[in-house]
């Protein structure tokens, strides 16, 4: 890492650490493909152009590509005209650029996606080093398992792979927590701020050790591998908690570490960071007017005042009372017509005394009677049967034979009608 340790970002920046220049991690990612030792540049112009050239293309880009013109304008921002022409020239013979019909005179190029796959893995190497790779890994090797789409001798490969993956950067990190200065591990912290490998290799192993019994030695390896990975971590972050305890200088820790320590130490352990740090003696000078302000901002809220009564009811009837008064009287009356009309008995045919009537006043005795057996206070009920009855020359042209009862007051006196009473004509 370049730069000294005051150098270092404070805990709340959002400042990647490494080199000046962020393209530490480019060399080594190109390493396996890379022709020669000076295939790769240092120079962090030409990432900003490859960048650049990536949103001008995401932006206002189309299938019909964009000129060499417009996509010198939008490089103009991040590097010079010497610069972007010596780029384009790399871009065009690497293939990041390929113009539009596949001709040498074609002046319209368009964006290769794969470059921006490889912008996006220098972006995320960047920010959270090559372990979220391994976990990312185990994650498509669970899925493949789950789909049926990887067999036995692929599972037992990616496996190992993992497994190997995680040996070498538990290595890496051993050894950078063991033998070198603190500067270069302030520039790994975030690499190794969230580690998951060792959960998602226990899903994969139970998974692996479900269906291919075989692989269990396979399985314990990895997970042995991905513990030793995580000791690896924790002897990282208490040799930052020792550096950042012996300097007070607690920018070096993440705000993750923060939460970590706050949840999971005990209260002793906390109070220990500042057991050798002296505090000024506490002095509280508190006035009259500042005590008067707090009483008033704290009191108490007044009671509530209930609202005042509303003004008596003026002088005469009730009209609730009214109401239900003539609400009786109806109901009298109601209970009188069906009794007419079934000449005091307990069962009675009406449909002659209803087909004796004329039309309008056979209707409006039979909603009376409805409306009587609708009505629970009133003890009568009415059996309306589905037959019709056809009479040209009568008042009323056709009827329905109707049926009125009276229901008992008392269950006994209901059992004894409903033994002695003979059954309807209609039933």
């Amino acid at each position: 890492m370049r730069g000294r340790l005051l150098d270092q970002p404070d805990l709340f920046s959002v400042q990647q650490e490494g080199s000046a220049d962020g393209l530490e991690h480019i060399p080594p990612f190109a390493a396996p493909v890379a022709a020669t030792p000076c295939a790769v540049t240092d120079d962090p112009v030409a990432l900003r152009i490859a960048e650049a050239i990536r949103d001008v293309f995401g932006d206002f880009g189309s299938e019909h590509g964009l000129s060499r013109t417009e996509i010198a304008q939008a490089c103009a921002a991040v590097a010079s005209a010497d610069e972007f022409d010596a780029r384009f020239r790399v871009f065009i013979k690497l293939r990041l650029l390929e113009s539009l019909r596949g001709k040498a005179y074609d002046q319209r190029y368009v964006f290769n996606p794969t470059s921006g796959a490889a912008l996006l893995v220098y972006e995320r190497l960047g920010e959270a080093g090559g372990v979220q790779e391994i976990t990312m890994l185990l994650d498509r090797t669970r899925e493949g398992l789950l789909n049926g789409s990887l067999t036995e001798a692929q599972l037992s490969a990616k496996i190992a792979q993992a497994r190997r993956s995680l040996a070498n950067y538990t290595n890496h990190l051993l050894r950078l927590v063991r033998t070198r200065p603190i500067e270069e591990l302030l520039g790994q912290r975030h690499h190794h701020a969230h580690t998951t490998s060792l959960k998602e290799a226990k899903h994969l192993v139970h998974a692996v050790a479900e269906q291919y019994p075989a692989l269990r030695p396979a399985g314990t390896r990895l997970i042995q591998e991905a513990l030793r990975y995580t000791a690896a971590v924790n002897e990282f972050h208490d040799r930052l908690m020792q550096q950042a305890t012996t300097r007070r200088d607690f920018s070096m820790l993440l705000p993750e570490q923060y939460v970590t320590a706050a949840r999971r130490s005990s209260v002793g352990a906390l109070a220990q960071v500042f057991a050798t740090t002296v505090f000024d003696p506490p002095s509280v000078q508190i006035t009259t007017g500042q005590i008067l302000t707090a009483a008033a901002d704290h009191q108490p809220p007044p009671p509530r005042q209930r609202l005042p009564r509303p003004p008596s009811r003026p002088p005469g009837p009730d009209p609730v009372e009214t109401a239900r008064a003539k609400a009786a009287l109806t109901r009298q009356r109601r209970e009188a017509t069906v009794t007419l009309l079934m000449a005091g008995k307990d069962e009675a045919d009406v449909t002659a005394a209803l087909r004796a009537l004329p039309w309008q006043a056979a209707v409006k005795h039979l909603v009376e009677l409805l409306r009587a057996t609708a009505d629970p206070a009133i003890p009568f009920m009415l059996d309306i049967s589905g037959e019709v009855i056809v009479d040209a020359q009568g008042p009323v042209t056709y009827a329905s034979p109707v049926t009125a009862y009276r229901i008992p007051d008392s269950p006994q006196e209901m059992d004894d009608d409903t033994e002695a009473a003979p059954q309807s004509p209609h039933e």
